[in-house]
């Protein structure tokens, strides 16, 4: 087996894509592998033929014209037609055995073919897209004639292929059966390949539409889903697997899914690229390219029969190759304008529609002005091919797009939690102006009054000496001793000079002597600690260490504050009658906790019971 290999090379000039380069790298693998699979190899041979018009004539007269026919050509493109076309050709086999062969004619949307033997006037077979496709001799995607030949033998045929009113396009190929099955197995495993490929494209469309929660991402795959089915129904798989009866509906598959995708791409274009910055008047044409090709596809879904009618058949068939061009060229133009604003990954569906336009046009001008001696598989998949490099580079575009939007996805979150955090601390910092505020009152107010009553009842006492005067003066003392230490609570001056370790012991230590409970202490951060974050953590201590006091009831209590894996966690138990329900609900020390655990994204735990409670705070260290 011998094989041409084609090598593409696609030069990418220096642009905003640098970082896309590893990916540019497996697309470019990606198409050498595939060309290897675009090559001329000798399983099959094409047939030389001739071929005249189906001007009405009779199948005798047919036969007349094919007495005088020359028949060396192998490839036939009339284009567009109108009437139906007599292929004659002369198989031989010179062996002295019987032999089968297949002529596949490589067209496999061809509405009739009939065949006839030398002389006759009954088609021996009939086949065609007007049949469900179970009818067809050979059941493969492509129209696939079987011939038998004796040994020694050489038989005339005439062909009548029908196509009217849409494009026709015939390189006919003989195999043998071996050949046949090599040609097939290849065929598949291309086409495998391509919708393998779009598979996954389509997968990571979903994904994209996802994870980026826009709707461009999910206008993208269903515009790879409509390619996939397009390029399917061209192949004949549709047919084939899908709809096998809907005879009507094969004919109206192919510009369904044409115009459905035109639609899709002008919509992705617009919606990934709204015209802000530029191509606002590119955008009215492409709109309006977009609804008249919606009407299209309305008309061809809902009146399928019209296009039984040959005139309005090759009317849709030429509007549909217009309005395709239009699409081509408006998407070229919008993206090229976005790309020259500097629009982000405009260059992507640059160069994507680029890529695909330029081999459109490749295997447009090698069909009908310039053959280049393209090979089969670059001929009959050429299409695909420039489908999944449109597809590669657009879905390289959302993988950027999706990258970036989770960095500014994860830049926004740290701006809302900087943002956050200032917050908390000038809610904190507006705590403690507060909390100062009425310490100094208290202590400089209240304290010095307090002060002056206690002079004058110890003036009192002095010279009328009572007990009630004695208990008057020891309660005023109280008093005294009770307002600094609710000034010192209220303003920790002490906090910044000792530290907050120091302050606790000292405050665990008066709880103690004070109000005779074992108390037990833990302090190991290794972190710094902000100064809001060791005012809640001393305020929260400070609350819960009077919890114990006034409520619990308890004998021992245990106050821990340490730092593990990123977090630093309180803890405060003791082991007294526990705390009711309603309080755990409606207390307000409590709530004040809650609420200064929530400034900070921490979190907490509590445990009441008969024996105890315990109570269980994490906060962040850099909270």
């Amino acid at each position: 087996m011998n094989f041409k290999v084609s090598f593409t090379f696609l030069a990418i000039g220096k642009s905003r894509l640098r970082n896309e380069t590893s990916f540019w790298k497996i697309i470019a693998f990606t198409f050498l592998i595939l060309s290897l699979f675009s090559c001329n190899s000798k399983e099959g041979n094409g047939v030389k033929f001739g071929v005249f018009a189906d001007e009405g004539q009779s199948i005798d007269m047919a036969w007349n014209q094919f007495d005088t026919l020359s028949k060396d050509i192998k490839l036939f493109n009339p284009g567009i037609t109108r009437q139906a076309w007599w292929l004659g050709i002369t198989l031989h086999n010179p062996s002295n055995q019987k032999q089968q062969l297949f002529f596949v004619p490589n067209n496999p949307h061809i509405n009739q073919i009939q065949v006839f033997e030398k002389d006759s006037s009954q088609p021996i077979l009939e086949l065609g897209d007007i049949y469900p496709f179970e009818q067809r001799p050979f059941l493969d995607r492509d129209l696939v004639i079987p011939f038998e030949l004796a040994p020694g033998s050489t038989q005339d045929y005439l062909i009548r292929l029908d196509k009217a009113g849409e494009t026709f396009h015939i390189e006919p190929e003989l195999f043998d059966f071996e050949s046949f099955q090599q040609r097939k197995a290849k065929d598949t495993l291309v086409i495998g390949w391509i919708l393998g490929w779009l598979s996954i494209i389509f997968l990571f469309a979903i994904f994209f539409a996802l994870e980026l929660k826009a709707w461009s991402g999910a206008i993208y795959a269903a515009y790879v889903l409509s390619i996939s089915f397009w390029l399917a129904t061209h192949w004949g798989l549709t047919f084939q697997y899908l709809w096998p009866t809907e005879i009507i509906w094969v004919a109206a598959a192919r510009p369904f899914f044409n115009l459905l995708t035109n639609v899709l791409i002008l919509l992705l274009v617009v919606r990934f690229f709204p015209p802000v910055i530029a191509g606002k008047w590119t955008a009215k044409f492409i709109w309006g390219n977009l609804i008249f090709q919606a009407a299209l596809i309305f008309l061809v879904v809902f009146t399928p029969k019209l296009l039984e009618l040959i005139t309005l058949k090759i009317i849709l068939l030429q509007v549909t190759g217009l309005v395709s061009v239009a699409t081509s060229l408006l998407v070229l133009i919008y993206s090229f304008q976005q790309w020259r604003a500097k629009v982000p990954l405009a260059g992507h569906y640059l160069l994507g529609i680029s890529f695909l336009v330029l081999f459109g046009m490749t295997l447009q001008l090698n069909q009908k002005l310039i053959p280049m001696g393209l090979p089969h598989y670059l001929v009959d998949f050429g299409s695909a091919f420039g489908l999944m490099g449109e597809t590669a580079i657009i879905t390289a575009a959302f993988a950027r797009r999706a990258s970036l939007f989770k960095k500014e996805k994860e830049k926004l979150a740290v701006q809302i939690l900087e943002k956050e955090k200032q917050v908390a601390d000038q809610l904190i910092q507006v705590q403690e102006d507060e909390r100062q505020r009425l310490g100094r009152d208290l202590h400089d107010s209240i304290g010095g009054m307090l002060a002056s009553l206690y002079l004058k009842t110890e003036t009192l006492n002095g010279q009328y000496p009572t007990q009630e005067l004695e208990e008057l003066r020891i309660l005023i003392d109280k008093s005294i001793q009770e307002a600094r230490s609710l000034s010192h609570n209220l303003t920790p001056h002490h906090l910044e000079e000792n530290g907050l370790e120091n302050v606790l012991q000292l405050q665990l230590d008066l709880i103690q002597k004070k109000h005779h409970i074992q108390t037990n202490f833990y302090f190991q951060i290794h972190s710094p600690i902000s100064k809001s974050l060791q005012l809640v953590l001393y305020r929260i201590s400070s609350e819960l260490l009077l919890n114990m006091v006034k409520h619990s009831e308890a004998t021992e209590a245990l106050l821990s504050i340490s730092e593990q894996d990123g977090k630093i966690e309180l803890i405060a138990e003791d082991n007294g009658k526990g705390m009711n329900p309603t309080a755990k609900k409606s207390g307000i020390g409590l709530k004040n906790i809650q609420e200064r655990v929530g400034y900070f994204k921490g979190n907490l735990h509590l445990e009441s019971d008969a024996t105890g409670t315990t109570i269980t705070i994490n906060f962040p260290v850099y909270a």
